[in-house]
């Protein structure tokens, strides 16, 4: 027997899921010449934490000031190989406020570039993707 392919490759990774903010916001970084930096967030995201699936929805209030929440999915214990939202175990919300009247694309934008720094070692993917924070 010969083995053919030697590179390892995980399917499980700390993905997002599709959701229409998703895409309005990759859209928002092609139109501004940012998908470069937002793609270089992301990999650092997925590479750090293998078993996380996370949603990202941006919002704004009323009065002007935009808001993401991120939720957290993770495999269920008696679930090997997880296919669709009902083989995951959501988390609470995590919702981040923007302190002033801003963009929404951009305030997401900055907050998955925030996500993606240093990941895993910052305070904010320890809470988010991990679930642990360090106080």
């Amino acid at each position: 027997m010969q083995i053919q392919n030697t590179n390892y490759s995980t399917n499980f990774r700390a993905k997002f899921l599709n959701s229409q903010s998703l895409r309005a916001f990759a859209e928002y970084a092609v139109e501004n010449g940012k998908f470069e930096r937002l793609n270089q967030a992301r990999k650092n995201i997925d590479k750090a934490y293998l078993t996380r699936k996370l949603d990202f929805e941006l919002y704004t209030t009323m009065d002007g000031y935009p808001y993401a929440i991120f939720t957290r999915y993770t495999p269920k214990k008696n679930v090997l190989f997880p296919k669709n939202r009902e083989d995951y175990e959501m988390s609470e919300p995590f919702i981040f406020n923007s302190s002033k009247k801003c963009n929404p694309l951009k305030f997401g934008f900055e907050l998955i570039k925030k996500l993606g720094n240093s990941a895993p070692k910052n305070n904010m993917y320890k809470e988010v993707v991990i679930g642990s924070i360090v106080k």
